[in-house]
Parts: C-alpha cells; structure tokens; sequence
C-alpha cells in the first residue's frame, strides 16, 4: 500500500466499463498497428498536449472534441504514420477516424471520439486499413479484447509495452486508475514523442482531472528527456467512466488527494519506462539539482546536464569524466558559484568545492559508472530550489535506429 493506493498487476484491462484491444490492419508488417479503447458509458475526460508550434492533425482534432463536449467514449490510435504536416487532408483523415470509430462502435457523436497517431511525419493515413481494421476491432468485441494487445499495437521504435496500474478507495467502494504508454525517441518534455491513455473508473468531472493531470504530467512526463526533441504527436488522454459505483470525486474531498497520488505515481512509472526504453539505452539516469536560487535556474541546469551529448555519451562509456558534467553545468545559464559547486554519483562524492573529491579513487568513480542506474546530484549551493530530470545514455544504436527511421 503507497499512500492510500494498491499497486495491482495488469492494465486497463482492470478498470470496470474500459475495453482496450489492438491488431495488425497493415500500416506496419507483422505488428499490430491500431488500438481503441472503449468506455461503456461516455466518460468525462482530459488531456495534456504537445506544445511544439507544429502539431499533427490528431492533436487539432482530439483537442476540439474534447472542448466541445467534456467526454470521449472511444479513443482510436495507430502506430506506423504520424498524420503530421499532412496539410487539409490530414485534418479530413483525423477527423475521418473519428467519424468512422463512432460509426462503427454505435456511438451518438464522432466529438465522443479521440484519435492519436505516431510514427513517419509527412505520409498520408491509409484510410482504407484503418476502416478495415476497425471493423475487425469491433467484430471481435468484447470477447478479443485485450488490453496488452492495444499497448503493443501504439509502439513504433518501443522495445516493450508500457502498462500500470493501481487500485484504492472512495467511501468503502473499490476504485481502479489504470494507463499504457508508448515512447522511445523524440523525448523532450512539453511533451515527449510519447501517447499515454489512462483510465478510472471512478467519477470525476473534465475540469477537475484536467488539473489533476496537469499536476501529474509536470512531475513526470514533463521531466524526461532522451535526446531533446519534442515530437508533434504527443498527447496524454484521461477518462473517468464511473462505472465502479463509488460517489463522485471532487476536488474538495479528501479523496481527490488519494486520487491525484495514485496518477503522480501511474504517469511517474510510465516516464520511467520510457526513459527505461529510450532508443539504444544501457542506462537509466536520474539528475538532481539541488541548491539553486529560483527553481527554474535548477531546471536549466538539469535539462543541460541530462541532454549533453557528452555526459549521455560518459554514461553508456562508463567513463566517470567528472568534468562533462560540470561544464553542462557551467553553460546551463543557472547562476552559482563555482568554488562551491558538489557532485554526488551513486552516493560516491566525485567533486567537492569545484575541485575533484580527495577522498575517491579513480576505480571507485568507474565501479559506479558501472551499475545499470545512475543519480547524479549537482549542488550548485547558492540557494534552496531544486530540480529533477529523468534521462538514459546515448549509445551505438541510438544513432542507427534514427538514421534509418523512415
């Protein structure tokens, strides 16, 4: 038990009135490519979007559903093809899905429907597979639908799926809070080249879960980094069914604290994974800053440590080149003394007032470099705010993996 909620095994599959599947239509060769997930009732709902100045055709049109009516019953997404800078007929294909996935799952409305896409920028949607592909999706309902089918059907460059899920109480009465996730590359916070679906089954109205998954995303999705891009895809969808029978959830019951725990923990694990998963990753690397004057100088600190090509590069070499780090930290623009400056990898002091740790040998800086997790602490000791990024190594197969994408 962590702070009033259950960790449970499996996915969405355990939250009441949810149905998720995924299959092949044929975007992809030999996997699946299109999931849904389905609400048996309309669900209130809300969603984090990405901010890069050019956004993708599902995005546009996920976000004006959602303005419109508060609730999504469907969610329909596909892997392989982006729908981005596809121009009015990529508008026309995302607003398509949406009309056929209503259509085709009996719903009153297509605005009760959201619709994600990843992968190649710049193709056009095969339509006639998607509609196909639903069709199939529908025939097979409920009876074939598995929830881990549908996180593998959102992978693109993804290693493996990404699922959570957790379980706690609202007056007596059983609640679940379930998510999936996908992203490997294009990892850059406001948002990631990342889609993440969560699901409760609990009752909680649009304008509530909008700003508990606005707090949850800054504490995770919001804090990893793989490689410093930021995707035009990216999108994190909630939706509350209350179809578990317990009483609504507002903001000023003490409940809605239990709840908005249960999210910070559900997106944190999926972050993790996908920094976990990064393309080519060894490593799974943690960057504290503490001891900044304001806490955003913190964050352009960790951010500039986290994504340096040469303290990612150290990291997968097993290299402890102290020095990397403090220059990142140095030209992050965080103002702080230098004479003062501390670094900390693993426990293992590596710098102390901006000189090299006396007390640490050159093998014990190398036996830490080795472990598989590594949290490297910067002190810039001039204040009291802090900041913490999630990122991996920079390895061999990053550079081939994204040099033969598309």
């Amino acid at each position: 038990m962590r702070a009033g909620f259950q960790i449970v095994e499996g996915g969405l599959d355990g939250v009441l009135g949810i149905f998720a599947g995924g299959i092949r239509c044929g975007i992809k060769n030999k996997r699946r490519d299109l999931a849904v997930i389905y609400s048996r009732v309309p669900a209130w709902a809300a969603g984090v979007f990405t901010q890069n100045q050019i956004q993708a055709a599902p995005v546009t049109v996920t976000r004006n559903n959602l303005q419109k009516t508060k609730k999504l019953q469907l969610v329909v997404v596909n892997s392989g093809v982006a729908n981005a800078c596809t121009g009015k007929k990529g508008l026309e294909d995302a607003e398509r899905m949406a009309e056929l996935g209503a259509q085709i799952f009996d719903l009153p409305q297509k605005e009760l429907v959201g619709v994600a896409s990843t992968g190649v920028i710049g193709e056009f949607l095969p339509m006639d597979k998607i509609e196909q592909g639903l069709l199939n999706l529908r025939n097979g309902f409920p009876e074939q639908f598995f929830a881990h089918d549908a996180a593998l059907a959102i992978m693109t460059t993804d290693t493996v799926p990404k699922e959570h899920a957790c379980q706690f109480s609202i007056g007596g009465q059983e609640v679940h809070l379930a998510g999936i996730a996908k992203g490997s590359g294009m990892i850059r916070p406001n948002m990631a080249t990342m889609l993440s679906f969560l699901a409760c089954d609990a009752e909680i109205e649009s304008a509530s879960l909008e700003r508990a998954l606005k707090i949850a995303t800054q504490q995770s999705f919001n804090r990893i980094t793989v490689d410093g891009d930021t995707s035009t895809n990216d999108m994190v969808l909630i939706l509350a069914n209350g179809q578990s029978g317990a009483h609504p959830i507002k903001e000023s019951d003490s409940e809605f604290s239990t709840f908005q725990k249960a999210l910070n923990w559900l997106t944190g694990e999926l972050a993790r994974d996908i920094v976990r998963d990064g393309e080519g990753a060894t490593k799974f690397v943690k960057v504290v800053v503490k001891g900044g004057k304001n806490e955003e100088e913190a964050r352009k600190c960790a951010y500039t440590i986290a994504e340096s090509p040469l303290v990612k590069t150290a990291c997968f070499g097993e290299d402890p080149n102290w020095g990397r780090i403090v220059a990142a930290a140095g030209r992050s623009g965080a103002k702080f003394d230098p004479n003062a400056l501390s670094v900390i990898v693993n426990g293992v002091s590596f710098v102390e007032k901006g000189m090299g740790a006396r007390g640490c040998s050159r093998q014990e800086m190398k036996a830490v470099m080795r472990e598989k997790e590594i949290e490297v602490v910067v002190n810039l000791g001039v204040g009291e705010q802090g900041f913490e990024v999630w990122t991996c190594d920079l390895s061999f197969d990053y550079v081939k993996i994204n040099s033969h994408y598309s």
